[in-house]
């Protein structure tokens, strides 16, 4: 699945040295034999945009094919939409949102509240939404067909 990076973690993946935690991560998003691939946009674009180191490593990823930028427009809309269900617990609408947009169904968070909002099948569905926080859920860096960057492994 494309990965999304909350805000509560970028300082730990988007350096030259992320944390042992993120590692997994790190390598699949720039090892040339993985395929990985980070989206971002909306509201989380902009938080991230204030985040020391990541609007350049976000341009980076792009530059080299390992992000996608989702049309601000699109994600906004979708924040409205999931603000208007009640269901959110976390304030964070608009990484749910781009999850709905964008097909990422893999989400980096330390935010509990955000985590059950990505895990609630009454906001993202098929397939549900998943949380990576540790190296051993590095299985969940992979491509489904939600995201459209479903390709074998080599």
């Amino acid at each position: 699945m494309c990965v999304i990076v909350d805000t509560s973690v970028a300082g730990l993946v988007f350096t030259l040295v992320p944390h042992n935690d993120f590692l997994p991560v790190f390598h699949w998003l720039h090892d040339p034999r993985a395929n990985g691939c980070l989206v971002f946009g909306g509201e989380l674009a902009r938080e991230l945009s204030r985040v020391a180191g990541a609007r350049g490593y976000l341009r980076q990823l792009n530059q080299a094919g390992r992000a996608r930028q989702i049309p601000d427009v699109e994600v906004d809309a979708d924040e409205q939409c999931v603000a208007q269900t009640g269901l959110c617990r976390s304030d964070d609408p608009h990484v749910v949102a781009l999850a709905r947009v964008s097909g990422a169904r893999t989400l980096c968070t330390h935010d509990g509240d955000l985590q059950r909002d990505f895990t609630n099948c009454h906001l993202i569905s098929d397939p549900r939404g998943k949380v990576y926080q540790r190296p051993n859920h590095g299985h969940l860096l992979c491509h489904t067909r939600s995201c459209g960057l479903l390709r074998r492994r080599r």
